[in-house]
């Protein structure tokens, strides 16, 4: 049997445009902006949308050559992941890999179920204390 799944975090959308993109889910649909950030290595800018009791999370690309800028020049600007978390990620991980899905592995701390193993969808896994809450 599989690891079940702890939380439905959030789901990952595209932006050319942070601000605007934030500004739009809140004022739209009541949601709270917080977290601003970016990950510099990976070449985009972030923030989080709580709308309720789920989580956006928004990525503008900081240059096309980007993962991000690449997916929006490929796809435009649309959901890009979904992210699950797993209390037993390690469990989790090893379990999915004995399914023969392909996982895609980065630092330890997360990974991605690739999208041709499930249906087009990028799945990201990570732990439970890993960000947002």
């Amino acid at each position: 049997m599989s690891e079940s799944i702890s939380q439905f975090a959030y789901i990952a959308i595209a932006v050319k445009n942070l601000e605007k993109a934030a500004s739009f889910f809140a004022d739209t649909f009541g949601g709270v902006i917080h977290k601003y950030g970016g990950v510099e290595s990976e070449g985009y800018k972030d923030v989080f949308v709580k709308i309720g009791n789920f989580n956006l999370y928004l990525m503008e690309p900081l240059k096309e050559d980007s993962v991000i800028g690449r997916y929006i020049a490929k796809h435009g600007e649309g959901i890009h992941h979904i992210c699950f978390k797993y209390e037993d990620y390690h469990k989790a991980v090893a379990g999915l890999k004995e399914k023969d899905l392909q996982i895609l592995e980065r630092n330890g701390d997360f990974s991605f179920v690739h999208p041709k193993d499930a249906f087009g969808v990028l799945i990201e896994l990570a732990p439970v204390p890993n960000s947002p809450q």
